[in-house]
């Protein structure tokens, strides 16, 4: 059994709606503990230090460093990093709380198309390290998904869908998260999505339709839903996926729904863990803080 009085630092995710940390001695990890929450009620460092201290509470250890992913944009003076740039942050941007000194990752920014990484950034950091001289897209399904074109250890360009948050908006749950997707359905209506994505509303009002009259069970809507949606994102990030070397990080069914569907297309991709791609992240940006 890890003694986790031994932790020096904490190494923390915030991904979605959920915050995972790691109690680290150097680069192992002693000890993790995860919570679900509400990333509108971490509106401020001293919300965020509330929930980081009741969550280690059990470990009882003494003020600590803390190397955090995915905190919200705002909370430092320190600006986002403009792609093209390193997946690697050389450094972080400290934002000492009421119980730890946190040492902020800067989150990764594109002007054109707009968008904003927070939290991904270190995913891909992770996964870099991992797999040296690594080159190709990775793809990051959540409640947005992420496309990332790699070159020579940099995100050269990103683009970001809200697949995920609409697929919660819309359905009755997560389909990943079922297990009794209807895989026909969902591959059918994939094909259709990714052919067709100009009927994308169409095809979402269809399906309300039909399970509202019973045509269809739950699993089959849900699985007709994430097929379309998904399609639709193919469609769109068909630059970044075909001909592509690929890596997909996620964690769940999630990560399993975009793997099947670029198999579909004749693209297959490596398969990685969030959580671990998370860890090993912070771990890079750490050591590139302390010079190696």
């Amino acid at each position: 059994m890890t003694d986790v009085s031994k932790a020096d630092w904490l190494a923390v995710e915030v991904e979605d709606a959920r915050l995972q940390v790691w109690a680290m001695q150097g680069g192992s990890a002693l000890e993790t503990a995860t919570a679900e929450c509400d990333p509108a009620g971490l509106t401020s460092a001293s919300a965020f230090d509330a929930t980081l201290k009741t969550l280690t509470a059990p470990w009882q250890l003494p003020r600590l460093p803390v190397f955090v992913a995915g905190l919200p944009v705002g909370w430092t003076d320190a600006a986002p990093r403009m792609v093209p740039c390193t997946a690697t942050a050389e450094g972080a941007t400290p934002l000492p709380t009421d119980n730890f000194d946190l040492q902020v990752i800067p989150a990764l920014r594109q002007q054109s198309p707009s968008g904003l990484l927070r939290g991904a950034e270190t995913r891909i950091a992770g996964f870099l390290s991992l797999n040296k001289d690594w080159d190709g897209v990775i793809c990051l399904p959540g409640a947005t998904s992420v496309w990332a074109q790699i070159s020579a250890g940099e995100v050269v360009s990103f683009q970001t869908f809200l697949t995920g948050e609409l697929l919660d908006l819309l359905g009755d749950g997560t389909p990943a998260e079922g297990t009794a997707l209807d895989d026909t359905a969902f591959d059918d209506a994939l094909s259709d999505g990714l052919s067709r994505p100009e009927r994308l509303a169409g095809r979402l009002a269809s399906i309300r339709a039909d399970l509202a009259l019973n045509d269809i069970p739950p699993p089959t809507a849900e699985a007709r839903l994430a097929g379309t949606l998904i399609g639709a994102e193919l469609a769109a990030a068909r630059a970044y996926w075909l001909g592509q070397t690929l890596a997909v990080i996620g964690t769940g069914g999630a990560a399993q729904l975009y793997l099947r569907a670029l198999t579909q297309q004749g693209a297959p991709a490596t398969e990685a863990e969030g959580s671990r791609m998370a860890l090993a992240g912070i771990c890079a940006v750490r050591r590139a803080a302390k010079g190696g």
